[in-house]
């Protein structure tokens, strides 16, 4: 993309797409040119354990030119939809990337979105692309923090151990209790449960 003339290129993605419970977070990130130079080990988050991605996070946040990270809610998406909550979710995270970029790497969306931003939707890019990377672990790290507060706040729930994705134990608790406040009650999988 440089070669392109663009120079400030940012790698976006989610997480929480698919749970059933709590927010969808987006994150985009703007990495230094030399990203490759700091050896910091960046992939799909879904690779690394809880442990790695906390570190990492806080080594891309030291180092990238600019980050955002936002959050849409489980209302949100329950009035909406997922898609339309997906979509917007990235758009948030890349219109509010401080300086903002001037090209978007945008990971497994499938649905074009309406940006001014020129961009590119890259199947499997958290795999492919450091910058998507980043973002991946910035999203999944900002919405584990989320989801551990919601543990605290609806222990029975367990939320910090399955962070709102369709577990035996999560199906566990929500057969005993019924949903919680955080629960996304258009889901099929919740409607079949209640």
């Amino acid at each position: 993309m440089a070669n392109r003339g663009f120079n400030l290129i940012a790698g976006v993605d989610e997480a929480g797409r698919g749970a059933w419970a709590g927010p969808i977070v987006a994150a985009a990130v703007i990495l230094p040119k030399n990203i490759l130079e700091l050896k910091i080990p960046l992939r799909d988050s879904k690779l690394l354990n809880p442990s790695q991605r906390e570190r990492i996070f806080s080594q891309i946040v030291a180092v990238a030119v600019g980050f955002s990270i936002k959050v849409i809610g489980h209302d949100y998406i329950d009035r909406n939809g997922l898609g339309p909550a997906n979509r917007e979710v990235i758009l948030l995270a890349a219109r509010t990337t401080f300086p903002k970029p001037d090209y978007l790497l945008i990971d497994n969306l499938t649905t074009p979105i309406n940006s001014t931003i020129p961009h590119e939707l890259i199947i499997k890019g958290d795999a492919k692309i450091c910058s998507i990377a980043a973002a991946s672990i910035l999203a999944k790290v900002a919405r584990d923090r989320i989801m551990h507060g919601f543990a605290r706040t609806y222990p029975a729930y367990f939320f910090d151990q399955h962070k709102g994705y369709g577990t035996t134990l999560h199906q566990s608790s929500l057969l005993k209790l019924g949903p919680s406040p955080i629960h996304r009650l258009s889901y099929k999988p919740i409607k079949n449960l209640i």
